[in-house]
């Protein structure tokens, strides 16, 4: 089961059964946060000027994951395109500690919708050493949708 969710952005997304949205994002401007059962946090950001090509979600997602490379020494683990009808996406995946020494990982996607509507998304887990969940990360990636009117 899933649960969609406004984001307050004129997009809406769909996360599994136990998601709920944060109270107070802390991803800046025209973001929303949800937790995810299994501890992920989920972030959502909508800049429309951002890209508009798929060499533009490209070059947006890695500079994205350049932070992480940069500010946390983190090891960049895979990139590629993340399929989804009605949209182009492309994701990189940085493994990094954080300040505590926790060790995470970092997906970001850069989602292009056929309307015009970019979303870069956030998924922050911590690092248990297995591989990425490609299919939690594909699942967020359809569950980006316009707000209905």
């Amino acid at each position: 089961m899933s649960i969609q969710f406004p984001t307050g952005l004129g997009l809406d997304i769909t996360l599994p059964d136990g998601a709920e949205p944060l109270a107070e994002p802390t991803a800046g401007p025209l973001s929303a946060q949800f937790s995810l059962p299994r501890g992920e946090v989920v972030s959502v950001v909508r800049d429309d000027q951002a890209a508009d090509t798929l060499s533009g979600i490209i070059s947006w997602t890695q500079s994205m994951a350049g932070h992480y490379i940069t500010e946390f020494g983190g090891v960049e683990e895979l990139q590629g395109t993340v399929a989804g009808e009605g949209r182009q996406s492309y994701a990189c995946s940085v493994a990094f500690s954080d300040a505590a020494s926790v060790p995470r990982r970092a997906t970001l996607v850069g989602c292009l919708l056929d309307e015009g509507l970019f979303a870069g998304i956030t998924l922050l887990t911590v690092n248990d050493g297995g591989p990425l969940d490609t299919n939690l990360v594909e699942g967020i990636v359809r569950g980006i949708a316009p707000t209905q009117p």
